[in-house]
């Protein structure tokens, strides 16, 4: 089996063949870092610097990482890439082929889904789980026992391409559902949800469900934990208006 793990790292689980851990990474107990994940890559400055060297020493770059900090029975797939300054808390799953870009902050007990893209700075609480191919950009923040389903899409930047950029937030125990896009700037409020393939260009209130393109109130979260009772009662196989 072949790793790479760096003088200045601290590894307490298991590592798979051709995982790298960077820097002065740190690697809590019980904690799986699956095949080809990269731990502690280092930032784009440093690789511009690493490429302009006449003679690169390998061992120097790596060297030049930080490090991330993984806490503890983790469990991070194979092919993920977490970048230096990140931080994840104890107990968090990825799938596989994740981004974890720099100073993203990963809560206790959150799950991140394959091919899932954390894009710069962003900060998600605990218990949250964030489905595959979900994107996330710089600045956006995701409060604790939020659901994010496959394909969403925040955005950070309300008239590309500017210089000012303004992240989403998403408010505790929100539901975001599959392929909705949410622009710059928005806040989901507390338990509210947004439906499948909605465009979100004002903020939702707490306890409202939106859907559409733009986004517009159509029940209350009362009513929709409701239909999805209903839902469950009837083994799926009731026939009542998509949220």
């Amino acid at each position: 089996m072949t790793v790479y793990v760096s003088p200045e790292s601290k590894v307490e689980g298991y590592l798979e063949e051709d995982a790298m851990v960077l820097g002065h990474s740190i690697i809590g107990s019980g904690t799986l870092i699956g095949k080809g994940v990269i731990v502690g890559h280092p930032i784009e400055q440093k690789i511009r610097e690493f490429t302009s060297f006449r003679r690169p020493d390998i061992g120097r770059y790596y060297a030049t990482s930080q490090g991330a900090a993984i806490g503890k029975d983790c469990i991070v797939r194979s092919g993920t890439v977490v970048y230096e300054m990140a931080q994840l808390g104890d107990r968090v799953r990825t799938g596989h082929n994740a981004l974890i870009r720099e100073q993203c902050v990963i809560g206790d007990d959150t799950l991140i889904g394959s091919s899932a893209m954390l894009d710069g700075m962003v900060k998600v609480g605990r218990r949250v789980s964030i489905q595959s191919n979900a994107y996330l950009p710089n600045l956006t923040v995701v409060e604790d026992d939020v659901f994010i389903a496959p394909n969403v899409c925040f955005t950070n930047d309300r008239y590309p391409q500017t210089r000012r950029l303004i992240g989403v937030v998403v408010e505790r125990n929100a539901i975001i559902c599959a392929n909705a896009t949410l622009i710059a700037g928005v806040k989901v409020g507390e338990n509210a949800v947004v439906g499948a393939g909605a465009v979100v260009t004002k903020d939702v209130p707490h306890d409202t469900v939106v859907v559409g393109n733009p986004a517009c109130i159509h029940m209350t979260r009362k009513e929709y934990n409701e239909k999805r009772e209903k839902w469950e009662k009837s083994g799926g196989q009731s026939k009542m208006t998509s949220v």
